[in-house]
């Protein structure tokens, strides 16, 4: 698993937290200055807190540039990032299965140097990938 990777993984698993939930919108007036008190978190919950954080960033970062590949490539991710997930391979491409190899690989190659110009992954992994920007 390299950078690519294990930021899309990391883009995969914010996309699974959100849960669209009824009731006041988070910019109703009486709510927006509203944050819980941390006072009784302990090493392990700051923890968590500042992990969950900075997925939502990673995700918030890579989502547009994910969304912005074509449908083939988005499918391959999307395949390679639920298998990486899972732990084994038990997503199968469901309209390109022979290329879903390639097309993962031409989806990371096209999505390293965008990664690169937000500061999510340095230059070294690129030229470990031997991708160009």
């Amino acid at each position: 698993m390299d950078g690519i990777d294990r930021l899309l993984l990391d883009w995969h698993e914010w996309q699974l937290g959100y849960e669209p939930v009824r009731g006041y919108p988070p910019d109703a007036g009486f709510g927006e200055a509203f944050q819980s008190s941390r006072q009784w978190m302990d090493v392990d919950d700051l923890n968590e807190e500042v992990e969950l954080r900075l997925r939502e960033s990673v995700g918030r970062s890579v989502d547009p540039l994910v969304m912005a590949l074509d449908l083939r490539l988005r499918i391959a991710v999307s395949t390679a990032v639920r298998n990486l997930y899972a732990g084994t391979t038990v997503w199968v491409n469901p309209r390109w299965p022979a290329t879903q190899e390639a097309d993962y690989a031409r989806a990371k190659a096209t999505l390293a140097p965008s990664l690169v110009s937000r500061g999510l992954l340095p230059k070294t992994d690129l030229q470990a990938m031997k991708v160009t920007l």
